[in-house]
């Protein structure tokens, strides 16, 4: 029997899923690593948790005092367990805060709810998690608390990006675990934990976050650091040596190459921008001046140009127009612009593009220059032996 086209394309679907053909399927990078949490009975990790001989047991005070933790925030125990530092964050953050046990298995729940209960804590809540999720709600917790978990997690780009959707901005992250030191660390670590501090971290920067502190005062098999939600993840906090706040950057102490004094580059701008948004490429010459102030030199010592058309052109309109164009109270690039002109940099606007546009100069904030193109400031300046750096 002849298949029908429409009908042929469904059997090919239907085989495709049957085989599970999936780009989009992540897998778990440690199969079975949660097998023994398949319904635990509390009472028996009470005694494997909650004893003197596990590191973090032992030092659990200071442990509590190095989170910081404050009266009245929320905090999520991520992987709470018997919930040992559930009942203790219950405290820390007092009768106007609250504590969320966040566990995969629903027995440690109970028994954490019972517990905390019967300590009369009544501000500790619990959550069933799934491998792949907190399933926390979206800007609902300041700080998560993941000790000696993470390396239990089977999707931890995914369950990071669920966390970092429940954290309110500025939230934190504390990850305590184990050292993972080939010829150092205990053979039970080496085979159980699957990597080492450098893989978590950098898996938790790429989630979103970045790395604000680390404890290593009484701590030896475990690890302590502190993430914060961030909008510019790292390893490093950035520094601004010239341009405050814009274009941050991180010192690299082995560079084999860092800027050089007498540089002088054109910067041309015709990507848009969200109203209201600052300009990638406003930012990048911030960016290119931090550079050279981490690198021991001024401002002086390096000449940018940057010229804005296309699309990039109402990054310079004055605040009036700004508002009255786009609906938002300020053009958020004009201190920025300043902040710039103020080291040295020279911006420019195409005449051409305001015109189709429809922008007339004298919407153009004050001090911003009108050139007769953004053509004639590339063609003049690389005459001047200026390098061209396009950003579209």
């Amino acid at each position: 029997m002849e298949l029908r086209p429409i009908r042929l394309l469904t059997l090919l679907l239907l085989v495709l899923f049957v085989s599970g053909v999936s780009s989009g399927q992540e897998k778990s990078v440690k199969p079975g690593i949660n097998d023994t949490f398949r319904n635990p009975k509390p009472e028996e990790f009470v005694e494997r948790f909650e004893i003197e001989s596990r590191e973090v047991f032992q030092q659990r005070e200071n442990i509590l005092e190095a989170c910081q933790i404050k009266p009245g925030q929320t905090v999520a125990d991520i992987g709470a367990g018997t919930g040992l530092f559930t009942r203790m964050f219950s405290d820390a953050v007092g009768d106007e805060g609250r504590v969320i046990a966040v566990d995969i298995a629903q027995e440690f729940l109970d028994h954490v709810k019972l517990t905390s209960h019967q300590r009369g804590q009544k501000n500790v809540e619990t959550q069933l998690c799934t491998p792949e999720s907190t399933e926390l709600p979206d800007d609902s917790i300041d700080v998560a608390f993941i000790c000696d978990t993470y390396h239990h997690f089977e999707f931890p780009l995914k369950t990071m990006a669920s966390l970092r959707r429940a954290l309110k901005p500025g939230g934190r992250v504390i990850v305590i675990d184990f050292r993972r030191i080939p010829g150092k660390t205990k053979e039970w670590t080496l085979n159980h934990v699957r990597a080492g501090q450098e893989v978590f971290e950098s898996e938790i920067v790429e989630s979103g976050f970045l790395k604000t502190r680390e404890v290593n005062e009484f701590l030896e098999e475990n690890y302590f650091v502190e993430f914060t939600k961030s909008a510019t993840p790292g390893l490093k906090s950035p520094l601004y040596p010239i341009i405050a706040g814009h274009g941050g950057v991180v010192a690299v102490p082995n560079a084999t190459e860092k800027p050089r004094s007498g540089a002088k580059l054109l910067l041309d701008a015709t990507a848009a921008a969200p109203a209201g948004s600052i300009h990638k490429s406003l930012d990048r010459a911030a960016r290119l001046l931090n550079l050279y102030g981490v690198a021991g030199l001024k401002a002086s010592d390096v000449k940018i140009v940057v010229v804005l058309h296309g699309e990039a052109t109402k990054s310079v309109l004055n605040d009036e127009f700004y508002q009255a164009r786009f609906g938002v109270e300020r053009n958020p690039n004009l201190p920025l612009i300043k902040l710039l002109q103020d080291a040295g940099v020279e911006v420019f606007v195409c005449g051409q593009a305001l015109n189709y546009k429809g922008f007339p100069e004298s919407a153009v904030a004050k001090g911003i220059s009108v050139a007769e193109s953004a053509l004639s400031v590339i063609a003049n300046r690389q005459m001047d032996g200026y390098g061209y750096l396009p950003l579209h």
